[in-house]
């Protein structure tokens, strides 16, 4: 049976670090999610081979969730903890692997599972893959996790032999877990650990994600917003760039991809806060403003995480060419951020600090 695995920060292993950790508590992450605002699955699912199906997967807002029990499996890499000894269904391979194609380690990553596609559900179309980040509470603790295997068509909440300790279940795999609707999954569709085992980015974009999730705001988590080129929309435009931008202007109605008169107005509004013309098209400076907006952390080589990715998007629009966006401050970031600053008159020292944010947050 192939499983799905979550990531949390390394050294945090205990209730009283995770209670530590920022972002929402488990009481606020489970009021959230405590109707189903729309059902996504076609009828439910069980929590054990032969057991009554009485789980949804529920969409609300652009968090996908579901509340069910704790089995603890072992998949993956073998280990003391993870082997054929210690798990009689153990399997030594993941439905994704790390960067360095090496199966997950169930031991030392805390994962959750996927179930695999069939007529009840299918986890791509709600746009969840490997790597989506994910909260998963149980009681008064609350850990951050990827998507990283999948499990059989009709039973739904299983979890690795390190998530079960990360949230204070007992994680034998032949006698740990736990029963019940107790254990709630909430995944953050678009919203992706870089790669997949890099326990600090998953950390901090899943903190983010449910802070927003929570604060009932726009995360964009479901709307593709990494682009080779930001083309230039307007007035009756249509596509994934238009959802993009309608996304980053943010308001509570789900990106149409149309770009209607109230996109018009929104973008205006936008320009006219941030100084631009007010013209309603989005072009190559409103697009870096709008990719660029949020804090202004201090990022240089060897920076990672969303931060990250928001800095190379809206160098992608400033300059005009592709920054890869991938969360990592490496050479090709350092190089467009002197390459930015130089043309903005800025101080060259790839370095990106308010200076720099605020001149890229003003379209500049």
């Amino acid at each position: 049976m192939l499983f799905a695995t979550t990531l949390l920060l390394a050294g945090v292993t205990g209730p009283a670090q995770a209670a530590e950790l920022a972002g929402p508590t488990a009481q606020q992450l489970k009021d959230k999610t405590a109707g189903c605002e729309t059902q996504l699955s076609n009828g439910k699912y069980a929590h054990d081979s032969g057991g009554s199906r009485t789980v949804a997967v529920c969409k609300t807002g652009g968090a996908v969730h579901w509340t069910a029990d704790f089995d603890v499996d072992c998949d993956g890499q073998r280990t003391t903890q993870c082997n054929e000894n210690t798990d009689p269904s153990f399997q030594p391979a993941t439905s994704w692997t790390q960067s360095d194609g090496r199966p997950l380690n169930s031991a030392g990553l805390p994962f959750i599972v996927v179930p695999l596609s069939s007529s009840i559900w299918n986890y791509q179309t709600a746009g969840i893959a490997g790597a989506t980040i994910a909260a998963v509470v149980y009681q008064d603790k609350v850990a951050y996790a990827v998507v990283g295997d999948s499990g059989p068509t009709g039973i739904i909440g299983e979890g690795s032999y390190k998530l079960a300790q990360q949230l204070g279940i007992n994680p034998n795999p032949s006698s740990g877990g736990v029963s019940g609707a107790v254990v709630t999954y909430i995944l953050f569709p678009g919203v992706k650990s870089v790669p997949i085992e890099n326990q600090t980015d998953a950390l901090s974009k899943g903190q983010a994600a449910a802070s927003s999730f929570v604060n009932g705001t726009q995360t964009c988590g479901a709307t593709n917003l990494d682009f080779t080129s930001y083309p230039t929309v307007q007035e009756g435009s249509t596509g994934a760039a238009v959802k993009a931008a309608q996304c980053l202007l943010g308001g509570t109605s789900e990106p149409s991809g149309t770009f209607d008169t109230a996109t018009t107005d929104a973008v205006k509004a936008f320009q006219t806060r941030v100084g631009l013309p007010s013209d309603g098209v989005v072009g190559a400076g409103t697009w870096t403003a709008l990719l660029a907006a949020g804090d202004k952390p201090t990022l240089r080589s060897g920076s990672t995480g969303t931060a990250v990715g928001r800095l190379q998007r809206s160098l992608t629009a400033a300059l005009g060419r592709t920054v890869g966006i991938d969360g990592q401050f490496g050479p090709v970031t350092d190089t467009a951020a002197r390459d930015y600053q130089r043309t903005r008159q800025l101080a060259v020292d790839g370095v990106v600090g308010p200076a720099t944010w605020t001149a890229l947050q003003s379209g500049r």
